[in-house]
């Protein structure tokens, strides 16, 4: 069995603050270490459910988020940038699953832990013909157009949310903190994180043959809006709107050129 990864840092066990996602300083060093911490763990729970090929993608701000020492054996790290094209280098219609690891609800969920959508710094919220989506979503569909389910994700209680609001109450997750508020949080302790995570991703095996890649119909029409600097509103001169449209899944992010 073949298992694809893909990680974000702000869903990451013990990440509530943006500072700690920055990639400057301790505390974006400690976010990393807590990110190589939760990789490992559902590592070790998809080893102990017989995936033997696993991938992990650092797709935190164009990589360069993981640490070589924390990696561990048998699995296979990508990172860097750029990555010749692709938003989820390597994925293809030879993997059994994704996981989404470390990820956070979109713009504006007003009990989630650092939300946005693209962008915490422009305030990027998306509409697929005229529904709010977020980077949970737009993960989902690149992994449909491969044929590729989503089977678990990891990040806090508002992200898990909206995971299963989008893709199924069945599928499994794993809430690693509880948010209160963009930059507040109930933590949970990295040795407690790491059990729920083994479990969720044992779980997430056993349920893969009741998940199903995330299909939508094409093309869609992409509207970005930018609100600017956090905090900003419509009515400022940083207000920017853009429209799109959608032909191919793997421009859910941009729109197709």
């Amino acid at each position: 069995m073949k298992i694809y990864i893909c990680t974000d840092l702000e869903g990451a066990t013990g990440v509530f603050k943006f500072s700690q996602t920055r990639q400057h300083g301790p505390e974006f060093i400690q976010a990393m270490k807590f990110l190589m911490g939760d990789i490992a763990a559902v590592a070790e729970g998809l080893k102990e459910e017989g995936v033997k090929d696993i991938y992990v993608l650092d797709g935190h701000n164009g990589g360069n988020n993981f640490i070589p020492e924390c990696m561990v054996p048998g699995v296979r790290y990508i990172t860097g940038y750029p990555r010749q094209g692709k938003i989820m280098y390597g994925l293809d219609e030879s993997f059994d699953g994704i996981i989404l690891l470390g990820y956070h609800a979109m713009n504006g969920t007003s009990d989630a832990v650092l939300h946005h959508t693209q962008s915490s710094v422009i305030e990027a919220k998306y509409f697929y013909d005229g529904v709010e989506r977020g980077e949970i979503y737009q993960c989902a569909v690149i992994a449909g157009h491969f044929n590729v389910p989503v089977i678990l994700v990891t990040g806090d209680d508002a992200a898990c949310r909206e995971a299963k609001a989008t893709l199924g109450e069945n599928l499994p997750v794993v809430a690693v903190k509880k948010g209160i508020s963009r930059e507040a949080a109930i933590l949970i302790s990295p040795d407690e994180t790491r059990e729920m995570l083994k479990e969720g991703a044992r779980e997430a095996i056993k349920m893969l043959p009741q998940l199903k890649p995330y299909k939508v119909k094409l093309p869609l029409k992409l509207v970005v809006r930018h609100l600017g600097p956090q905090g900003a509103t419509p009515d400022n001169p940083y207000f920017v709107e853009k429209e799109f449209e959608v032909k191919s899944a793997l421009d859910i992010i941009t729109g197709s050129k």
